[in-house]
């Protein structure tokens, strides 16, 4: 049997944390472009695929040739061993020490929403067709009300029982890993973000909801929505995020928008429908 060793290309700085190594790992699900492993505290996921796709929060790229061997060789369930910056699968190793670190957290400078470029957003998000999980076009869920935006905006809130019915209506509702209510309150929290008003109220609720022992959502929504709650988020979503924070052009915000909403079926439009309504309601406060 041919033992495998393979480079990361990349690596979330965040994973060089000596803590990664204390615990114990397993394959917790495989895709076709991608396996997610977890922690035996099921506290943190990371994914694993190819330098093709986006930085995410906790993600490891292989170039793709590589990756296929290693997913073709792993078995969800399998155990890890995570020691000296390096990923011990049955019947491979992944080195981590090569890899290019990046970093998915939010920089601090961008808390500075610039409302030229606020604008060129929502003039080109009125014009998009493409469909939220609500089964309206972005621009009809901008323009009128539904049961998705109303929860929103309850999120937007300073009362905590409003914020909780909010999070109750979207948390873990829709189809797929990432349920469309749970990509909204990713985009909710990255709005939030962006104009300096975090709520220690709805980090606690949802630190409640995500911590207990029977989550109402997906593994990997949880892991997402952790991350976000401390201002971490993909490559897609920073690169809108610091858009928005300089005077930048028509076309520049259109290339970036267009790669938020490329992501999933509908994960990144549902994202970008949280956090432009959660701009209109906190952005007017």
């Amino acid at each position: 049997m041919k033992i495998l060793f393979v480079n990361a290309c990349f690596i979330d700085q965040f994973l060089l944390a000596d803590h990664f190594e204390e615990q114990k790992w397993q394959v917790h699900s495989k895709y076709k472009n991608s396996f997610n492993i977890q922690d035996e505290r099921k506290q943190q996921l990371v994914v694993v695929t190819t330098t093709n796709y986006p930085f995410m929060p906790n993600g490891i790229y292989l170039q793709a040739n590589d990756f296929s061997q290693v997913l073709s060789s792993i078995e969800i369930g399998e155990q890890i061993k995570w020691e000296q910056k390096c990923l011990h699968f049955s019947r491979n190793h992944l080195l981590l020490i090569h890899g290019k670190p990046y970093s998915s957290l939010v920089g601090t400078a961008t808390r500075n929403l610039m409302e030229i470029s606020q604008k060129k957003l929502f003039s080109y998000s009125d014009s998009l067709a493409k469909k939220t999980g609500s089964q309206h076009s972005l621009a009809q869920f901008l323009e009128g009300m539904n049961p998705f935006k109303e929860a929103i905006i309850s999120l937007c809130s300073e009362d905590q029982s409003q914020q909780k019915s909010g999070l109750n209506f979207l948390l873990g509702r829709g189809m797929g890993l990432t349920p469309s209510g749970d990509d909204m309150i990713v985009g909710h929290l990255a709005a939030r973000f962006l104009l300096d008003k975090e709520s220690s109220i709805l980090t606690n609720l949802l630190l409640t909801e995500l911590l207990a022992e029977r989550s109402v959502t997906t593994d990997i929504s949880k892991h997402y929505l952790l991350c976000a709650l401390s201002g971490r988020f993909s490559e897609p979503v920073l690169k809108l995020i610091e858009a928005l924070t300089t005077n930048s052009s028509e076309e520049k915000i259109k290339k970036i928008v267009n790669g938020v909403i490329s992501v999933g079926h509908t994960s990144g439009v549902d994202l970008l429908a949280g956090l432009l309504t959660t701009i209109k309601s906190l952005g007017t406060k």
